[in-house]
């Protein structure tokens, strides 16, 4: 799992998760805080300014450098220190935000979503119900039924906002777009199968699902927000969403010929048995 090292990304999940009307849970958005303090400069006058104004009207002397220059230099060094700290503790804090999301935080911000995603998806499901495929606009106006109309025009609407959402939970995935991935990949499956938007929010066989998020979105009924069953998963529901296409990819890989060696002494066939599958048990 690529995790990022940037702490920017920290910010901007932050920003994404206020913007679709989720929260953040209190020890990230602490972190966060301390980031943003440690990171921001101080607004103050340089620390030689009192020094420089007795140059320039003249009344600088041996005596007023003395008094006056501890400390400007005390000041000089903590504006360096401020300086340098946030930078210092970037790293240390983006670790804290990686291991409490693990712990905990990524489920946290997902379920304060739930809400609007299961709204918005129930909506979609109805419209979903409703529309035929070879209706077009004109022949829904046409019929008249104000329910039909309303979910033609509402459709769109509803789409972004689980778009929206489910680019926040595609972050909790596996695949190598996930800056802080909570689900961890079978490094010998086809992984290029899976998609992490239909991974952490659909319902449907994950491999068709995803078929559908790779391809360009063409919007409306056409798009996989339309297409698929949506479910806002857990971090543990999404782990085992993963882990039973992990499973079939586990016995594909070994599903060739079993391997063996032969006892030179007795001549009899030693058979290696194939691994277990640690998918399946988790599945």
């Amino acid at each position: 799992m690529a995790k990022t090292i940037n702490f920017q990304d920290a910010q901007k999940l932050a920003q994404a998760v206020t913007a679709a009307g989720g929260s953040m849970p209190a020890v990230l958005q602490n972190l966060l805080s301390a980031h943003d303090l440690l990171s921001r400069p101080r607004a103050s006058e340089p620390p030689e300014t009192d020094i420089l104004t007795h140059a320039l009207d003249g009344t600088l002397d041996q005596k007023t450098l003395d008094k006056l220059l501890p400390t400007a230099a005390l000041a000089s060094i903590s504006n360096a220190y401020r300086q340098d700290l946030g930078r210092s503790c970037e790293h240390t804090l983006l670790g804290e935000f990686h291991r409490q999301l693990a712990s905990g935080g990524a489920d946290a911000i997902l379920d304060s979503l739930r809400g609007v995603f299961d709204k918005h998806a129930a909506q979609i499901a109805i419209a979903r119900g409703l529309l035929k495929p070879e209706s077009s606009a004109e022949m829904v106006i046409e019929t008249g039924e104000p329910e039909l109309v309303r979910a033609w025009q509402q459709l769109n609407g509803h789409l972004a906002v689980v778009a929206k959402i489910g680019l926040i939970a595609a972050q909790f995935g596996c695949r190598p777009t996930a800056q802080f991935p909570q689900v961890e990949e079978y490094s010998l499956a086809t992984n290029e199968l899976v998609n992490d938007a239909a991974l952490t929010c659909t319902g449907g066989p994950l491999v068709a699902d995803s078929a559908l998020f790779q391809k360009p979105d063409a919007g409306h009924r056409s798009s996989p927000w339309a297409r698929c069953p949506l479910k806002l998963h857990t971090i543990e529901s999404a782990r085992e969403r993963y882990a039973g296409f992990a499973a079939e990819e586990h016995d594909r890989v070994h599903s060739g010929p079993q391997d063996g060696w032969i006892d030179p002494t007795t001549g009899e066939t030693h058979w290696i048995p194939k691994p277990e599958n640690p998918y399946r048990r988790a599945s």
